[in-house]
């Protein structure tokens, strides 16, 4: 198991990295001429590289929700585990985070 630090660090990093991966598809999709798509594709573009979830079962600490679907839906086998343990909350978060954008846009 890992510590407390070294989460942190973790999380670090990766916000460093999926902020460089927002950047560059903001700067690809700046020029496009359809708004609100552009929006859209950023905000699901964010929810599903910045959500977050519990890292196992039993322990507290946080990783990215991305990471833990594609790890239990790959490696871990039985009824109750696959992608919808990480899955879940990223399409909460996509699918609040685009009714709030509707709400607040013109």
């Amino acid at each position: 198991m890992f510590s407390t630090e070294d989460y942190l660090q973790g999380w670090i990093v990766y916000s460093i990295g999926a902020s460089c991966l927002l950047l560059f598809l903001w700067l690809v999709l700046r020029k496009s001429a359809w708004t609100t798509v552009r929006h859209l594709i950023m905000l699901l573009s964010a929810a599903i590289l910045l959500t977050p979830v519990t890292a196992y079962r039993d322990d507290s600490h946080l990783a990215p929700a991305f990471f833990v679907s594609l790890y239990e839906g790959v490696m871990v086998s039985g009824a109750d585990s696959g992608f919808q343990r990480g899955l879940a909350p990223i399409i909460a978060i996509a699918v609040f985070s685009i009714i709030f954008y509707l709400l607040i846009s013109d």
